[in-house]
């Protein structure tokens, strides 16, 4: 022990090595992960969209061996996670699987994954920072973050529900939506007039969430509240479903920028983050 704290001392080269080294292991979760949980959780997840599976596909799904695959399978069925078609030798989830997710709670884990990176923002920023999700046709405020060195903004508050004409979630979390489920939504919700700067006319409103769509994100300003404007992005599942939105807003007057809104791509990585910290592997 003397002499490693000798050397380090000596050799700065050697200290940040160490470092880097130390850093690395800290940081890399996955080296605590247990091989045969992964395994098993990559059977399960082979399942999704294909109820019903050979042994055949289920190894070639995951990558696993055959015989690796039957084990775990055997260990699944057991535990009452995966069950057995005897007569067509397919495999498929088990009723446990059911039950456990009877008790998932809504929305918890994207909370749990979305807020601290959203608390980061607002600490840099000093700025309010939303996480919204759709919730029985809704655009449903699950959290506000707030900076207690900025401005903070009021007019979205937990539990509550925007227009869908109204701020910059509302807008992305609509646009996300299969077209059908728009088409409902618009006949459910009138767009109303919050203010002069919303749009109103439906022909007008499918265009706007048309190139929101398209471009990823949207800048809403002052169509809230004259002087405040919104930037939000969606997060987005491996199928390009939105499981929410992540929004900021400000005066306007810090918002706005030259070639694009202000803290955009901040806006844009903070998605990432929240996609890779949920598993989804289809990043952009």
């Amino acid at each position: 022990m003397i002499g490693l704290a000798w050397v380090m001392r000596d050799d700065p080269e050697t200290l940040m090595r160490t470092t880097k080294l130390t850093e690395h292991k800290t940081n890399d979760t996955s080296a605590l992960n247990v091989r045969a949980v992964v395994r098993a959780t990559s059977i399960l997840k082979s399942f999704n969209n294909k109820p019903l599976q050979l042994l055949s596909e289920i190894s070639e799904s995951t990558g696993l061996d055959k015989g690796t695959t039957r084990r775990i399978l055997v260990t699944l069925i057991n535990c009452g996670f995966i069950v057995q078609d005897r007569s067509t030798h397919r495999y498929g989830l088990g009723h446990m699987v059911q039950v456990l997710a009877s008790n998932v709670i809504e929305h918890f884990h994207v909370r749990s994954v979305a807020v601290p990176i959203l608390n980061e923002l607002a600490r840099e920023l000093h700025v309010t920072m939303f996480l919204s999700v759709m919730h029985e046709r809704s655009a449903l405020c699950l959290d506000r973050i707030h900076d207690m060195k900025g401005m903070e903004v009021h007019w979205w508050p937990v539990g509550g529900v925007l227009p869908f004409n109204s701020g910059g979630a509302p807008k992305v979390l609509l646009a996300h939506q299969p077209p059908e489920e728009i088409e409902a939504i618009l006949d459910e919700h009138p767009l109303r007039a919050v203010n002069e700067n919303v749009i109103t006319d439906k022909t007008e409103f499918r265009k706007a969430l048309d190139g929101i769509r398209e471009r990823g994100w949207e800048f809403a300003v002052d169509d809230v509240a004259q002087g405040l404007s919104a930037i939000a992005v969606p997060v987005l599942d491996a199928d390009g479903s939105i499981i929410c939105g992540l929004s900021m807003a400000g005066l306007t007057p810090q918002m706005v920028g030259n070639d694009k809104p202000m803290h955009l791509d901040a806006m844009l990585e903070a998605a990432r983050r929240v996609q890779r910290a949920l598993g989804i592997d289809n990043l952009n």
